[in-house]
């Protein structure tokens, strides 16, 4: 019997999916199978996963004929995965050795449908991280998340809500994504996970939250995550929108004034991101219109203009624009 599916999407991952894997392997629970989707890479990815199957038989091999970002890769592990469970691992990160006996052991007390820890940040190469995703002193026993709470901590207003639990890496009941049919939104390589998970918990999940820290996710330049687009924020604004005219979630007024707020800050996101790109290209007509759509949009793109302000007045500094790492590209929306 398999207990649980591990799902590593890869991509260009040669310097790091052998932690990752080693980290899978060494778990606690061995009734295990690990499941590599890797998303057209152009270096040793390949060649360092199929040595390891050879030693192995519980690591799989997938490889995607196109790149579709990790969305796709994911999905295509979540269409194999034979487990009970299925936790999602990414190729940069690692488990420690208790993490899916813990949790397996939280879900089946609790009955939850998901089940997830607090993460520790870690920078490259460090060893032994100490700063951690959610606050000690927030999360001091295990909880119950609500679609309501799990919005609210995604909006990064104030210091003390920028927990962003759309980092969180859970672990899912297969039966539950099964029956719900459950994917992820292959069109988004920009908050995926947030929309992912928040369908899960519309869809009647049960979600419960250890405090223990038994994910290690590694901040570190050029990650799989990007700068946002236009189209991904827009279709995330629209998800919003469609989800504050259902009546199930305005009869919920914890969870419908979460939902306005995130869509307030995608909103402000995407009215930016669209009119500077158009200006870049020269759109002006375009930028104008879209500055001008509404009250709102002239609002949101002063306000959002302003704060990158001292942001863009560094990187011209430098001389340019960087890459940023994976979690304060997330932060800032996630």
């Amino acid at each position: 019997m398999i207990r649980v599916s591990i799902l590593i999407p890869a991509f260009n991952a040669e310097r790091f999916i052998g932690a990752a894997l080693a980290s899978a392997q060494a778990q606690t629970e061995q009734q295990i199978e690990i499941l590599v989707v890797d998303d057209c890479s152009t270096d040793s990815t390949v060649q360092i996963v199929r040595q390891a199957a050879l030693h192995d038989k519980r690591i799989r091999l997938l490889q995607m004929d196109a790149n579709g970002g990790p969305g796709a890769a994911r999905n295509r592990g979540l269409a194999a995965a034979r487990g009970t469970w299925v936790a999602m691992l990414d190729a940069d990160d690692q488990f420690a050795p208790q993490r899916l006996e813990a949790l397996i052991g939280l879900a089946d007390r609790t009955g939850a449908d998901i089940a997830s820890d607090n993460l520790f940040l870690r920078s490259l190469g460090q060893d032994f991280p100490t700063k951690t995703l959610i606050p000690r002193e927030l999360l001091r026993e295990p909880k119950r998340l609500t679609a309501a709470e799990f919005v609210a901590k995604n909006v990064g207003f104030g210091r003390r809500e920028r927990a962003a639990f759309g980092f969180m890496h859970p672990m899912f009941r297969r039966a539950f994504l099964e029956s719900k049919a459950i994917r992820y939104d292959e069109r988004n390589r920009f908050a995926e996970d947030y929309l992912f998970y928040l369908s899960c918990l519309l869809h009647g999940a049960v979600w419960w939250l250890s405090p223990e820290p038994m994910y290690y996710y590694t901040v570190r330049p050029g990650s799989l995550t990007e700068v946002q687009t236009s189209q991904d924020l827009n279709r995330i604004r629209n998800v919003d929108a469609n989800l504050l005219a259902d009546p199930s979630i305005a009869a919920n007024a914890e969870l419908s004034r979460a939902i306005r707020r995130h869509k307030s800050l995608i909103d402000r996101c995407y009215f930016y991101r669209a009119f500077t790109d158009a200006v870049k290209a020269g759109e002006y007509g375009l930028a104008r219109s879209l500055f001008f759509e509404s009250p709102a949009s002239i609002k949101h793109i002063l306000h959002e203009s302003c704060a990158q302000a001292p942001v863009i007045a560094a990187k011209a500094l430098r001389g340019g624009y960087r890459t940023k790492n994976k979690a304060t590209e997330r932060i800032a929306i996630r």
